[in-house]
This record gives C-alpha cells, sequence and structure tokens, in this order.
C-alpha cells in the first residue's frame, strides 16, 4: 500500500538528481581525453578554442538545470503532501533530466546535424514540459497545495514553467532549417525568466 511521502524527500531527491546532472555535464568535453600527451602552446590554444562550442553548449545546460532547479525549489514551498501521481509526474521529469548530460555531450560534438540538435531539443521540451505538468497538477489537485497558494501564483508559475517548453518548440523548428541557430536559442532562457521574477 502506497504511504504518502513527505515533500522534503522528493526535493532530496530532486537536489541529488539536479547536483549530479551538473556535475555530468562536465563530460561534454569528451575531447580532453584525445589530447596529444605533448603540445606546444600554438596547438594548445587550437585545442581550447575547438572547445568552444562545448563549452557554449554547457553554459547554456547548466544555466538551464539551474532554472530548473531554482523553479521546482520555489514551487515545493506552496506544497505540503506528495501524492503518488505526483510523485512519478516528478520521476518521470528526473528521469530526461537526468539524460541533460548526455544530450548536451551529443549536440557539443555534433551540432551541425539536425538530429543532435533536435535531441537535444526534445529533452529538454520534454523536461520542461513535464515540470510544467507537476505545478499544474500540484496546483489544482485538491490537498496538494497549502492555503498560501492563490491563482495569481499558479499562473505566475504556469508562465515560467512554459519558458523552456515553448523555446524548445521554436528551437525545433528551426533546427530543421539550421541547428547550430536553432540550439542557440537557449541563451534566450535566463533573460526572460529574469524578466518573469516578478508576480
Amino acid at each position: 500500500m502506497y504511504t504518502e511521502l513527505k515533500p522534503s524527500r522528493v526535493e532530496t531527491l530532486c537536489d541529488g538528481i539536479f547536483a549530479i546532472a551538473m556535475t555530468l555535464l562536465v563530460v561534454s568535453f569528451n575531447d580532453l581525453a584525445r589530447w596529444p600527451a605533448i603540445m606546444n602552446e600554438a596547438q594548445v590554444r587550437k585545442e581550447i578554442l575547438d572547445l568552444l562550442p562545448d563549452f557554449a553548449y554547457y553554459v547554456q545546460s547548466f544555466i538551464i538545470l539551474g532554472a530548473f532547479w531554482v523553479e521546482h525549489h520555489h514551487q515545493f514551498q506552496y506544497i505540503k503532501h506528495v501524492d503518488l501521481t505526483l510523485l512519478f509526474i516528478n520521476i518521470f521529469a528526473f528521469m530526461f533530466v537526468a539524460l541533460i548530460p548526455f544530450s548536451t555531450m551529443v549536440v557539443g560534438d555534433y551540432g551541425h546535424t539536425r538530429i543532435a540538435a533536435m535531441l537535444f531539443e526534445i529533452n529538454l521540451l520534454i523536461s520542461g514540459a513535464l515540470f510544467c505538468v507537476h505545478w499544474i497538477y500540484a496546483a489544482k489537485k485538491p490537498g496538494i497545495a497549502n492555503e498560501r497558494l492563490d491563482s495569481k501564483t499558479v499562473n505566475f508559475y504556469i508562465r515560467k514553467n512554459l519558458v523552456v517548453p515553448i523555446i524548445s518548440a521554436i528551437a525545433i523548428g528551426i533546427s530543421i532549417i539550421n541547428p547550430q541557430v536553432g540550439s542557440s536559442m537557449y541563451f534566450v532562457v535566463p533573460i526572460i525568466i529574469f524578466l518573469q521574477r516578478d508576480k
């Protein structure tokens, strides 16, 4: 028989998964393992410059993971109970969060291809969509949210949760024509979230 979990248990799992995913983003610099043992300064400079696309995707993914984590933490301030449905929505969301280091590595190495760019963008689309579903379910299901939650707050976090899925959908469309431009769309995410900081 299912025993209701305390919200703090889900938050602890969330913290662990995000910490691991954000750390594993460094795997996107996998070319380092293939560097020659001996190089002169010009060769090292060239190798570092060749890593700039990987670094750009690393920064993008790190910021997006950070934004997901912050919003998830803020939303749990309004959640007093976690039922089985909410638990599994979070587990599925965490499953796709854990994939982000992999899709970041693929797009970092093969960002000029549509399949690599769209893998990355679909990964973020599903992750963001599941966090949006998590919030809507928690806000609308009786007994999940606490008494401090009002309709203004509900709509505020729905709008914030929709940022990454909407940007992802746009990026997927652009990537059909130009994969590198499509994936670069995520640099606007922190700007939009910053502009939405007030309810």
